[in-house]
């Protein structure tokens, strides 16, 4: 009888555990509406002369910061104004909740969207693995993600890109 009990509660728990995960249908709309409204604001054609065009990889030197726009795009920045928004090709969920990166290239002065990455934590840094922090290796990384082309955007685009986050 205890067994048959404990098995249960466990599909009991399992089918709430996947109710829990499932997204309401209200919500994957909202997320096809802003998708298909940053793929509009990604589709202006920019001057190339003036801001580049969408490329495969970036420097090291080219950029100096990154930002999370969702769990599918990444903004990079860089020197005298230079933006570029990087589409990932599935969905990263981990990067709501890290604050670095760790890109695993086949450069070393370079990004590239043949890349992959992994979201982690600030204590995940080198540094807090050593004495006397010990946080040991690994610790505080996310799945791993693939990185997509880079394409050049404006101010204006990230902010309307932002306004159609916040709207979602």
């Amino acid at each position: 009888m205890g067994t048959i009990r404990f098995a249960c509660y466990m599909a009991s728990a399992f089918m709430l555990l996947c109710a829990g995960c499932a997204t309401s249908p209200d919500e994957a709309t909202r997320r096809q509406i802003a998708d298909a409204e940053i793929g509009r604001i990604l589709s202006v054609q920019l001057d190339p002369a003036e801001y580049g065009e969408t490329k495969s990889c970036l420097a090291d030197r080219e950029y100096n910061n990154f930002s999370v726009l969702d769990d599918r795009h990444i903004l990079f920045e860089g020197l005298g104004g230079k933006k570029w928004v990087n589409t990932l090709p599935a969905r990263c969920p981990d990067l709501r909740f890290g604050s670095l990166i760790r890109v695993k290239s086949f450069s070393w002065s370079r990004i590239c969207d043949t890349d992959s990455f992994q979201v982690g934590e600030w204590f995940d840094r080198s540094w807090y693995r050593s004495w006397p922090w010990h946080w040991g290796s690994g610790w505080g990384m996310g799945t791993p993600c693939s990185l997509g082309k880079f394409q050049p955007v404006t101010k204006n685009q990230v902010e309307e890109i932002r306004a159609a986050l916040k709207s979602r």
